[in-house]
């Protein structure tokens, strides 16, 4: 029994009465035409059973975006740091790679901010409604859990950026903070370390739902008691409050930590790097070159949120998902001069 044919935009356009080209802009969700309009629309194409075709819909706005060569629609990235914080390397190269991926795939990029004292969210999403940008990108809440219900996001190709909990759930992409840390300790301990030191300030780890905290704790439950350190939590960047003592207590003989002035402490305190102590920087960017860390590829994390968001909007789709994706981008271990190299496997003996 073949299938009853799929009703196109012209019979779209006659139940409600208006022109194929208004039909065209509603399903799309383009402004230019009233609100009761659109949702009758709406319920005349889910009546008549109207589905759009994701493949073809993107060819076409490929096809739309290079007839105009000073046009590309527009993705908002929504900074929801702290208002005019610092940037460090690892969040350049996001927006960096965010940017190269949204041109690639023939979009633009325009920043805004979540908390612009002159601008509440509520009309800051308003204006991205009435200019027609309908792909946000949230990146991202410091908090380990954050509220938006009051926030009409329905209207919306949403994708956010960091661990954070979020209410209502969106598709998010995050730097695998936890396998990351284990995946560094096992590198270490095949270098000969045995006394793992992470020190991680609450700013950073607090978005992440303390995951390099639980990987920790799953790395002790393999290694003797003796050998565990526990983690060093600085309350704010660059606090050193009790670092000595901590360090005198439980002697760790490598040390895994994020911020820029780590290293100087140690020095500063006696532990010349590598010989008194391995230092392993768990946010590595190619600015650290010569030291050994994690690299958490923060640009791969760009890349797929732009791609999550325009797969949303090639298929139409808006609001909180019903079935949100979680993705974790893996890092990549670099080698470097803070820490012992690797053994040489021992020759084999002559037979």
């Amino acid at each position: 029994m073949s299938e009853a044919p799929h009703p196109s935009i012209q019979e779209i356009a006659d139940k409600v009465g208006v022109s194929k080209a208004t039909v065209s802009r509603a399903l799309r969700g383009l402004p230019g035409h009233k609100k009761e309009t659109r949702e009758k629309i709406l319920k005349a194409a889910e009546e008549l059973g109207y589905q759009s075709h994701p493949i073809l819909s993107a060819l076409m706005s490929s096809v739309r975006f290079k007839k105009s060569a000073d046009y590309s629609p527009v993705i908002a990235e929504i900074h929801c740091q702290p208002w005019k914080r610092y940037l460090g390397d690892n969040m350049v190269s996001l927006k960096k790679n965010i940017r190269q991926q949204a041109k690639k795939l023939g979009y633009k990029m325009e920043e805004f901010d979540w908390f612009n004292p002159d601008m509440s969210p509520k009309r800051l999403l308003d204006i991205l409604w009435s200019r027609g940008i309908r792909g946000v990108l949230l990146e991202y809440f410091t908090e380990s859990e954050v509220d938006l219900s009051e926030f009409d996001f329905s209207r919306f190709a949403v994708v956010s950026i960091g661990g954070s909990a979020l209410t209502p759930k969106f598709h998010k992409v995050e730097v695998d903070h936890y396998g990351n840390l284990i995946k560094s300790i096992k590198t270490l301990q095949s270098r000969g370390y045995q006394r793992f030191g992470v020190m991680i300030p609450k700013f950073f780890e607090k978005p992440s739902g303390f995951k390099r905290d639980a990987a920790l704790y799953s790395v002790h439950s393999t290694i003797a008691e003796k050998d565990r350190v526990p983690m060093y939590q600085m309350e704010e960047e660059h606090n050193f409050n009790g670092f000595e003592e901590w360090m005198e207590t439980h002697k760790p003989d490598c040390l895994l930590g994020v911020g820029e002035d780590i290293p100087l402490k140690l020095e500063s305190l006696g532990y010349s790097i590598p010989d008194k102590i391995g230092y392993a920087h768990l946010g590595w960017h190619s600015s650290y070159e010569g030291m050994a860390g994690m690299n958490p590829h923060w640009g791969g994390v760009g890349i797929t949120a732009i791609n999550l968001v325009v797969d949303q909007l090639n298929r139409n789709e808006h609001g909180p998902p019903p079935h949100p994706l979680w993705v974790l981008v893996e890092g990549e271990w670099v080698d470097g001069k803070s820490v012992r190299p690797r053994s040489k496997p021992a020759a084999r003996a002559a037979t």
